[in-house]
């Protein structure tokens, strides 16, 4: 069952990259919660399909051709550990053809097929202490 999760985030992630937001959106459950990484200044937890659609939504208005690709993604039963790297080009820029990558860390929780809980982190240490495997 868990390799199933991590192919509802590759399908999520696909549907993302194509611009299909509804086809993403259906990878999670209508109560999911997304939790920022706390240690950002604007850290928040958005609820429901219209709270992830509002944080895809800034996301996108930020950068321009904005994506998102998985580097890993780790089975961990009902979890999965995830490492992704965000790229776009900030629009208005001088330098608009310089591409901006972000590394981020997370832990999607998925049960009956859908993402119900998406955590961020800044680093794989906090990652890691998440799941439980810190040294």
């Amino acid at each position: 069952m868990s390799q199933e999760n991590v192919e509802t985030l590759k399908r999520g992630f696909e549907a993302f990259n194509r611009g299909d937001i509804n086809a993403m959106l259906e990878e999670f459950d209508p109560d999911v919660e997304w939790h920022t990484a706390s240690d950002i200044p604007d850290s928040t937890v958005y609820r429901g399909h219209d709270g992830v659609a509002s944080l895809i939504q800034e996301w996108v208005n930020s950068f321009e051709d904005f994506r998102v690709d998985a580097e890993e993604l780790i089975d961990r039963g009902e979890y999965v550990v995830l490492s992704v790297v965000l790229r776009g080009r900030i629009p208005g820029s001088l330098e608009s053809d310089r591409e901006v990558t972000l590394r981020r860390f997370g832990v999607d929780k998925v049960r009956n097929g859908k993402i119900v809980e998406v955590r961020e982190y800044m680093t794989l240490e906090q990652v890691l202490e998440a799941v439980g495997l810190s040294e």
